[in-house]
């Protein structure tokens, strides 16, 4: 295992995690309903929670934190620019797109972890990630 490969796998999860956190913020001012909000904001925080966690690994590393946003960005500047425009339904679709893309992500490249921090992708933030992609897929088939 290279620590350089790891550690640099680490900071582009942690952008991912950036992005998300910003998508999710610029997705909920955009959203209409209440109920809509609070669900999403639940899963904004899950993203807060392990950009929280990244930013530790990646500092217990050495590295520097990333603080600019990966992929999701450009998502994030569509959703601020046209969010009004688009609705709800097809807001919560692109989260859906984008939370499907961060899983393959935390699924890609493992092998670069020594065996701890694989533990910690295979058993933690794997399994957190689906759960946000099950989620939103089921918010999404709630929105009529």
């Amino acid at each position: 295992m290279s620590t350089n490969k790891a550690l640099d796998r680490l900071k582009y999860l942690l952008q991912d995690e950036l992005t998300a956190v910003e998508t999710y913020e610029k997705a909920l001012t955009s959203i209409k309903s209440d109920a809509l909000k609070s669900s999403l904001g639940d899963l904004k925080k899950v993203h807060e929670e392990r950009l929280k966690t990244l930013s530790a690994m990646v500092k217990d590393m050495g590295g520097e934190v990333p603080t600019k946003s990966g992929l999701w960005g450009t998502f994030a500047k569509l959703v601020e620019g046209g969010a009004a425009l688009l609705g709800d339904k097809a807001i919560v679709g692109a989260l859906e797109e984008c939370e499907v893309k961060s899983l393959a992500d935390y699924k890609s490249d493992i092998e670069v972890f020594d065996e701890a921090l694989h533990k910690i992708m295979f058993y933690d933030f794997m399994p957190s990630q689906q759960d946000c992609w099950e989620k939103i897929v089921k918010i999404q088939q709630s929105i009529h």
